[in-house]
């Protein structure tokens, strides 16, 4: 038993140790960006509510201007109408038919935050979240690291609505 507890407490002397250290700092006034690009949940469950947590979103930021990525087929129950919609338009396998045109025109602008409100790992937006941006938040999933400088996880809670207000609160 003393020998195990001594090789516990050498290994543990010895490893490389491994520290979590945030690359940003947020104030508890948030960030105050100018031009944030909110990306909406593929799935239409999570859509809708996403749609409704932001629903005073940008009537009470009256500083910031707002970009929404938005599935062209959810318009008609998106809600938001301040700011600028811009449409994702998708084929019958689900393939973003407009990607290149968007990504040509979403280049242009400098976001300060990228938004992504899919709460599950959606490959096809990989590129809308590479845009320029200073600040990048999403939800944690397996890819969350290489994407996202602000990670929230709800897996704990599974309650989506309550990760879409910590964001709200943070920008």
């Amino acid at each position: 038993m003393a020998i195990k507890s001594i090789k516990n407490f050498i290994k543990n002397f010895t490893e490389e140790k491994t520290e979590n250290i945030s690359n940003i700092s947020i104030s508890s006034k948030g960030i105050k960006p100018k031009d944030i690009l909110l990306i909406f949940p593929f799935e239409k469950d999570f859509f809708r509510v996403a749609s409704y947590a932001y629903r005073n979103l940008p009537y009470e930021r009256q500083e910031t201007t707002f970009h929404y990525l938005v599935n062209e087929s959810y318009i008609d129950s998106f809600s938001l109408r301040k700011g600028e919609i811009i449409k994702l338009k998708f084929d019958s396998k689900m393939n973003i038919l407009n990607e290149n045109e968007l990504l040509l025109s979403l280049a242009k602008k400098k976001y300060d935050i990228i938004v992504d409100l899919n709460i599950s790992f959606q490959p096809k937006i990989e590129k809308f979240i590479m845009l320029d941006s200073n600040y990048k938040i999403g939800f944690k999933h397996h890819k969350s690291d290489k994407f996202y400088n602000v990670q929230l996880d709800i897996s704990k809670s599974e309650i989506a609505e309550k990760g879409y207000q910590q964001i709200i609160d943070l920008i």
